[in-house]
Order: structure tokens, then sequence, then C-alpha cells
């Protein structure tokens, strides 16, 4: 049996067939002394196979050079390795006293130096009945079989090894071998490696058929121990960083044997492609009943988001609500061919507050709005308005008068809205810019205020009228950001709710919000937050059997926890039970707000990571009790992740994935002629209007409300003059 081991830089063939002649040197390395003598055993650092790794990185193969070496090595019988140790002990005894100090007496017969080397090797008596002998030292005698000691030896290995270089000119060719031959110089202990040539044309005909055949039939005997070979049979270490070394990526464990493989089934969250025990790459899959929470980590541009549209396309086509904050667009911009099919298209929403152009159609919010909603849920509409904007701008508990006025204006203003929505006046709803109007407008809230129970009045009546004045600035001034994008004034200022949360839960809607272009993107992810965390909560009323399963996917959840300021986390631990999932992306985990990470490492049932900072690295890697090390993470590759899931109830070991593009897992869903029938199915299913319309709505916003609940219009002179009644 002939094992080979090959170290190649191979030149294109094109540029070999662009040269007319070839010059070639070739070269079979050969012990220089008896090969009982040692040559250097090679240790670990320095690696070995770093000069030669260098040697082969300096072959330009553009230029049409090459270099290979070839160690062949057939494994040496133990009966042929014993009789080489006796021979040997043979030629020390004929050398005298110089090879063991002391003369060897007798024969090699009964009682002769044999025996005496036998009884030397097997405690140091012998078993002839005669007069003593003098036993040779052992020193003596490992010196005579050197390396062939039987308590080092080991494995012992034939080896023939032969290089070759190829180049346009004779100069490089040559040069190309001297560097090999220099790496190989590192070998030179008590013996050294050798080059000859062959000159003739016989000698360089059966040198070419021995490297390309494989035959073994090196120049001479040469018996190589482990040690003298290990140092080349390895893979390169960490301390070889030649540019030519290709990289494994370090030690991951397989991914497992029952992980499923994704061709389209509902039941399945594609990750990526995976290779399986088989050798084969096929796409895994975790199971939608094991897969809750999900947090992505890793570096910008290595594809998280392309990962998490992969899933929400899938999870969009089998019939799934979606819902994808992606803060720049860029997401949805590369999901809407995939998703411009007829049977979906009905269920697609677009928040696009890039869009600001008078004649763009958008689509609204209210987040006051009491459309479809009863008595009970004021006080949910409140928290999250209040929570939302008290999140987004960062009072905690240090500005608790101006929680309680914005609670407590959001409060009256949606008891308003829910008399407007109860007298079928659904255009006379309150907004987000109403709560200015109350707050700075006297004339316009005192009317309004006898139309509201009075333990409400009371408060605006007696309380509200000590606070300092200091404070009504502080929550008008949220609006007074609101009032600055023309994008969000349309977002927010129609007395109509277009997007509703909870109804895209209940009837499964794909929906992708894109705050990008806003002055207070804070304050929109904080709303948008709030208000999915309380319709997951809303679902109580739902039977459990009832309750479709929604996708949530938060891109950029550093800055998202930064508003939402404890919700992401209230998510993870609350909405399980209520059949929301929710996977987040973030470059940091470590910036994320301890009770966010904290919340989501806890109750993730897929934790994933492509290549990241060291310290980021090192945090994944320790979640996977040294299965990874934080190496192996930050050499990832682009696109590569390495990542853990739930399956079967149980965690998974990590294990490897490569990434998949969207045109490459949804080829044939891919459908741009369909967009635009997809963007009117959006305007029909949001009811899009143009910016112009809202804006011009928002601007008698205020008189239509007081009009409608008291028949009178704000004004000068409103309070008092009869011409301000309505009849």
């Amino acid at each position: 049996m002939t094992a080979t081991v090959n170290f190649t830089k191979p030149g294109t063939g094109d540029h070999r067939r662009g040269h007319s002649r070839r010059y070639v040197q070739r070269v079979e390395l050969t012990l220089a002394l008896p090969d009982q003598k040692p040559l250097a055993s090679l240790g670990l650092n320095p690696d070995p196979l770093q000069q030669l790794a260098a040697a082969m990185a300096s072959v330009r193969t553009e230029a049409g050079e090459q270099a290979d070496v070839v160690i062949d090595l057939v494994p040496v019988r133990e009966r042929r390795l014993a009789r080489r140790r006796r021979r040997l002990l043979w030629q020390s005894k004929r050398r005298g006293p110089s090879a063991y100090g002391e003369r060897l007496t007798g024969g090699l017969g009964g009682g002769g130096a044999w025996e005496s080397v036998l009884a030397a090797w097997s405690g140091g008596t012998t078993s002839g009945g005669g007069r003593s002998e003098r036993l040779p030292r052992m020193t003596d005698l490992r010196d005579g079989v050197g390396k062939f000691d039987p308590a080092a030896a080991g494995a012992v290995f034939a080896v023939q090894l032969l290089l070759r270089t190829e180049a346009a000119h004779p100069q490089a060719a040559l040069a190309r071998m001297n560097k090999l031959l220099a790496a190989f110089s590192a070998t030179s202990g008590e013996n050294y490696l050798k080059p000859r040539r062959p000159r003739t044309r016989w000698r360089i005909t059966h040198f070419d058929r021995r490297f390309v055949t494989g035959e073994f039939a090196p120049w001479k005997r040469q018996w190589l121990t482990v040690p003298e070979l290990g140092g080349f049979l390895k893979p390169p270490t960490v301390k070889c960083r030649a540019s030519s070394v290709v990289r494994s990526g370090g030690l991951v464990p397989p991914a497992p044997s029952d992980l499923p493989v994704y061709t389209g089934q509902r039941d399945l969250v594609p990750l990526g492609a995976v290779t399986y025990p088989d050798g084969r790459e096929r796409i895994g899959a975790a199971r939608v009943r094991d897969l809750l929470f999900g947090l992505q980590l890793g570096k910008s541009g290595h594809g998280k988001t392309e990962a998490a549209l992969v899933q929400c396309i899938a999870m969009a086509h089998s019939g799934y609500g979606t819902w994808f904050l992606d803060p720049h667009g860029e997401g949805w911009a590369r999901a809407k061919p995939y998703l411009a099919h007829s049977q979906i298209a009905p269920r697609v929403w677009e928040i696009n507050l890039a869009k600001s152009e008078p004649d763009q159609l958008v689509a609204s919010w209210n987040p006051l709005s009491m459309e479809g909603r009863t008595l009970s849920d004021v006080q949910e509409i409140v928290r999250s308005v209040t929570e939302g904007i008290a999140a987004a701008q960062d009072w905690g508990d240090s500005a608790p008068r101006a929680r309680t006025i914005l609670a407590r204006a959001a409060q009256a203003l949606a008891l308003l809205n829910l008399q407007a929505v109860q007298s079928d006046a659904l255009e006379a709803q309150c907004t987000l810019f109403q709560l200015r109007t109350w707050l700075t407008d006297e004339d316009w809230r005192e009317p309004l205020l006898r139309k509201l129970p009075q333990r409400v009045r009371d408060y605006w009546e007696k309380t509200f009228p000590k606070l300092a004045s200091d404070a009504v600035p502080t929550v008008t001034y949220v609006m007074d950001r609101l009032d600055t994008s023309q994008s969000l004034q349309a977002f927010f200022g129609s007395p109509r709710s277009a997007y509703d949360i909870k109804q895209a839960m209940d009837t499964s809607r794909v929906v992708f919000v894109c705050p990008s272009g806003s002055e207070s993107d804070a304050l929109v992810s904080c709303l948008l937050i709030h208000d999915l965390h309380r319709a997951g909560l809303s679902r109580q009323d739902t039977a459990r059997k009832d309750r479709r399963t929604f996708w949530a996917w938060g891109d950029e959840l550093t800055a998202l926890d930064a508003s939402s300021k404890g919700f992401l986390a209230a998510i993870a631990e609350q909405l399980r039970k209520y059949e929301v999932r929710f996977i987040g992306m973030t470059q940091m985990a470590l910036r994320l707000s301890a009770i966010t990470r904290q919340s989501l490492l806890q109750n993730q049932s897929l934790l994933s990571t492509c290549a990241a900072d060291y310290d980021e690295a090192a945090f994944v890697a320790r979640r996977w009790n040294g299965h990874v090390s934080p190496e192996t993470i930050t050499e990832l590759p682009k696109y590569h992740y390495v990542m853990s899931i739930s399956l079967n109830g149980k965690p998974t070991q990590p294990f490897r994935v490569r990434g998949l593009p969207v045109e490459e897992i949804f080829a044939h869903y891919d459908n741009p002629a369909g967009v635009p029938e997809l963007n009117q199915a959006i305007d029909t299913n949001l009811r899009r209007r143009p910016v112009a319309e809202i804006l011009a709505q928002l601007e008698d916003l205020d008189t239509e409300i007081l009009a409608h609940h008291t028949g009178r219009r704000s004004g000068p002179g409103a309070a008092g003059d009869p011409t301000t009644v309505i009849d």
C-alpha cells in the first residue's frame, strides 16, 4: 500500500498554452547519510509548513508557473524492521570498542554479543551458564540502531520525495526549485536531505513516470519515522500564515443527522445550505413548532438580513402572517418581486415612510383610533401610546409629571374617539397631533371636556392647572418633532387607521414596515413595537386553536432595543403562548440592554452568528460550551454562519450553514413583472391616499373634531360667538 501526499501550486491551463516552451526542474531528495541517523524532529512552532507554503505562494500561476512536491509513503513491515536492527547491531559489533566503549566478546551464537544485547533489552541478565560478561551500555545500543530503537521508533515508512517546478523561463523554474529546497533544509539534524537531479534522458523519463503514476522506486532505501515526517503530514496550524493556505474555518460540530430538509414544506423554516452526514449539501430547516424566538448576530453586510428575508418569504408563501421591520427599506425592495403573486398580493401591506411627495399614495396609522374597539380597550391604547412615547424620549422615571399628563391626554382623546366611532363619525377621531392641541389650546379643550365622564374632567379642571407650565412642553415636544416631517404627518395624521397589527395577526397579513427617511425613527419604532406587544396580548380573548401563528422580524435590533426600553424582552417572554414568534438581527449583542439580551438568550430557539469581532465572538462561543472557538467565528467567510436551533424540543450543537440568497432559493417565485399589480393591491389593502390629501385633512381636523362633538368650530370668538354654532 502506498500513500501519496501532494503539495501543489498549479498553473492555469490557459496561461500554459500561451507559452511555446516550458522549462522544468526536477529533484529527488534522499538521505545524505545512513538512514538510521535521524533528521531533525520538527515541532509545531514554527510550523514546518510555513516555509513550504510561502514557497508555493511565490509561484506566479498567472505567468504559467507550477510547483509540485510529492511524498510517497510505504509502511515498513515489522519483520523487515527487525532484520534492519539486527543488521545494524552486527555492524556495530564489527566496529569494535568505539561503538560501545567496551568490546563485545563472543560471536553471534550463544553467549556472544547478540545474547548480551538481548539481555540488555530484557533486564540485564544472560541465559547462558558460562562466565559473566560485561553488558554493553544501553546508550551504546541506541547509538547502534539509531532512530530505529524499538522504544522510540513507532511506525516507520519507506519514503520517495519528488520535487518539480515548471516555468516559461529557466531561471524562474530554478528560483522556484531553490525555494522548495530551502523549505526542506529545516529538516537537517544528524542527517539531512540531499538533492539529486536526473541528468540523463533515461533518468528524466524514470523520474517523470514515478511523478505521474506514483510508481514507488526511490533512488535508494530511505526509511523515516513519524517524528521526521509528521511536520509535513499534518494540516497547517495557526502558525502557518502563508497566503496560499486554504483554511478549513475551524472546528465546528457536524449538522444533526435528523435535521429536516427544506423543499417548500409549510411546517419548515429554511436556514440555508447545510452539509449533511452523507457529504451532500441540502437546504436545512427548523420546524415551525420548535422555532419560537431567534437571535442573529454578526458583522454588517454578512447576510443577517438576507437570511431573515428568505425565512419571511418562505413563511408568507406558506400562508403565515409576517411582520418585517426594515429600517432602511433595502429588504422590502428585494422581497417585493418574490411576493408579487395573486395568492399573496391581497395579504400584503407596505408601510414606507420614505415616501412624502404630494401625490404619493401612503397608508396611515392612528394609534388612538377606537375603530373596531370597545371601552375595555381604552386602557391598552393609553398604555401603548404613553409607553411608546416615553420610551422614545427616554423619560424613564425622571419625568413622572410628563408621563401622567401624556397618559391623561391620551385617555381623554381615546374616549372622545370611542364616542365618534359609536356615532359613526370615523373621520372625527383625534390623532397624535391632537395631543398638542388638547394641552395647549384651552378654548378647544374646554368644550370637549363636557363630553367626558366626571372622573376624567376632575383631573383637567382641578389638578392640571396646578402643574408647572414647563411639564407641558416636555410632552408636546414629541408632536413638534413629528410636525417637521411630511411623511410622519401623513402616517400619523389620518383619523382612520389602515394599519392595524391585530388585524394583521388574525388575517395572516404580510407586513413590511420601512421607517427610513424619518427624523423620528426611534419614536416610530417604539410605537410599532409597543403596538406589536399590545396586539399579541390582546389575543387572550381568542381561543388557542384559532390563534394563527404570526412571525415578526426586527432588523437593527440594537437601535430598536434602545428605543423600546424593555418591550422586546416582554415580547420574548410573553407572546409565545399567543402564537407570536420573533427573530431579531443585530451586529453587537453586547450593546443590547441587559434585560433584552438575557430574555432573548433565555428563550431563543435559534442562535446564529456570521463573522464578528473577537469580543462578540467570544460572547456567542460561551453559549455553545466550547464546541466552537471565538477564532472560528471571527474567520467565517461572508454569508456563512454557525448556528444552533431547537430540534424536537432539544437544543442542537452548533453547525455550519452557508447562506443562500433570495434569488437562489426562490428563483421560481421571482416575478418582477407582477410588481405593478402588487402595488395596486397594496393601495386597495391599505386604502392608501395621497400625501397632500391627508395633510389637507389634518389642517382642518381640530375644527372638525370640535364641530362633531359640540356643534361649534374653533377660531376667534368661537367660545361665545353664536355664528359658530352649527345647526
